[in-house]
């Protein structure tokens, strides 16, 4: 069944921020940036700036919300899972998926990082120097949706592939570094 994200989700934008932003001592969350986050969706909680939110509860992030970066030429979806050290507010250029029952997050986050929705999204963005698209543009992008076990044995086997990924890097690196140390005559 093929359905639009304003179907499966409740769309929110990230936290506007005017100006610039600043660390601010004795704020009530910390503000998830573009920086911070890598195309895998992991970043450092305690990298994040300090900033003061009003009206915290209706801007930070909950476990099994979908945040999709909107703006920018790689623009993907990762799934957060919670926090460990206080509420997180994703910056405007973030746009939050708050799933409804019948889509697993984790099958929504890997739906909107696929090709074909890629395609759609390119399709859908705006055409300026920084390519971005809109939340009325995007609630009206459609996936296809199968059944729920099928959505979580989907979001299973990515779950897995991610972590193949994670290993064969550290085994690359490892390789490498001992590939460095027995040319300079030294083990590690």
């Amino acid at each position: 069944m093929r359905l639009q994200l304003g179907q499966l989700s409740e769309v929110r934008m990230g936290y506007h921020i005017r100006g610039r932003v600043q660390e601010e001592p004795g704020g009530n969350a910390l503000l998830l940036q573009i920086r911070d986050v890598d195309d895998e969706g992991r970043f450092d909680e305690m990298s994040l700036t300090v900033v003061d939110v009003p009206n915290l509860e209706n801007h930070s992030l909950r476990g099994g919300d979908v945040v999709f970066l909107a703006r920018g030429v790689a623009r993907y979806a990762f799934l957060f899972e919670g926090s460990q050290f206080g509420s997180i507010v994703p910056a405007s250029y973030f746009m939050v998926l708050r799933v409804k029952d019948a889509v697993e997050p984790a099958y929504l986050t890997w739906a909107i990082n696929q090709d074909s929705f890629q395609r759609q999204i390119e399709s859908a963005s705006t055409k300026s120097a920084v390519p971005q698209i809109t939340k009325t543009a995007l609630v009206e992008l459609t996936i296809d949706l199968p059944n729920f076990e099928t959505q979580r044995r989907v979001a299973a086997v990515d779950r897995l592939m991610k972590t193949e990924r994670e290993l064969l890097q550290r085994l690359q690196d490892r390789r490498s570094a001992l590939l460095r140390a027995a040319s300079r005559g030294t083990s590690r």
